[in-house]
């Protein structure tokens, strides 16, 4: 997460977990809650979900370069006029800020809710952690 945006971050001392949970293979999803600065148009909605022409930097090797492509289609409901959730498998910098900016909207609030189908739900607030249970370890 970058440091304006909230959300679930999963803490380990197990390299295995990072490294297969983010292999393109093997991506899981990762849910966000965005707030835009103005209403979000039904046709701007299927623009996100098919996706949209974005420039990330990439890093390889002590290397950057900028990459211009399509983000991969994703699921995208509207929570509120002004909000919507997005579930992603792919993992580029600032994404979710960049797809909505690319279409014309800032994201005034961004929070990532839910990510390898763990979520805030049993969290009371910032701040809060929990432990993962069985059944999300495996």
């Amino acid at each position: 997460l970058d440091k304006e945006t909230t959300g679930l971050i999963l803490l380990t001392s197990d390299g295995r977990l990072p490294n297969s949970a983010l292999r393109m293979k093997n991506k899981q999803p990762k849910v966000y809650e965005a707030v835009v600065d103005r209403r979000i148009r039904n046709t701007d909605l299927q623009r996100l979900r098919d996706g949209v022409v974005i420039t990330t930097d990439v890093a390889r090797n002590g290397r950057h370069r900028a990459v211009t492509q399509r983000t991969l289609p994703c699921r995208v409901d509207r929570v509120d006029d002004y909000c919507i959730r997005l579930t992603l498998v792919e993992g580029r910098n600032r994404q979710v800020r960049k797809m909505t900016a690319a279409l014309d909207y800032v994201t005034t609030d961004l929070m990532r809710v839910e990510f390898m189908g763990i979520s805030l739900d049993p969290l009371e607030g910032p701040g809060d952690w929990a432990l993962l249970s069985n059944d999300e370890m495996d």
